[in-house]
């Protein structure tokens, strides 16, 4: 499992609920897609039954959980890869849905 010390990465916002980081991650993103839990952004697995992933520019956003800390949004940065990845995923699973 990946680490997030890995990566160049920025909190947008902590210790809050799992709607707010829905509406944190629409707010913050020209696209938005639902993924289902278990889904890894760079190896960092998505706890749930589904998650939002968003885009900004070359920078994508998600939702982390922290044991015992609560709910994360979290931004990696220049992550066009992971980005292409997702929505070369998103064309081939009918469990990844666009919302935005």
């Amino acid at each position: 499992m990946a680490c997030l010390r890995e990566y160049r990465y920025e909190i947008l916002l902590k210790n809050i609920t799992l709607k707010e980081c829905e509406d944190c991650i629409k707010r913050c993103s020209e696209e938005v897609y639902l993924v289902p839990g278990g889904y890894k952004v760079k190896g960092i697995i998505l706890l749930g039954i589904t998650a939002p992933v968003g885009f900004s520019g070359d920078d994508i956003v998600f939702q982390f959980t922290k044991p015992c800390f609560g709910f994360f949004v979290i931004k990696l940065k220049n992550e066009v890869e992971e980005i292409k990845k997702l929505r070369d995923q998103y064309k081939k699973d009918k469990n990844v849905k666009k919302i935005k």
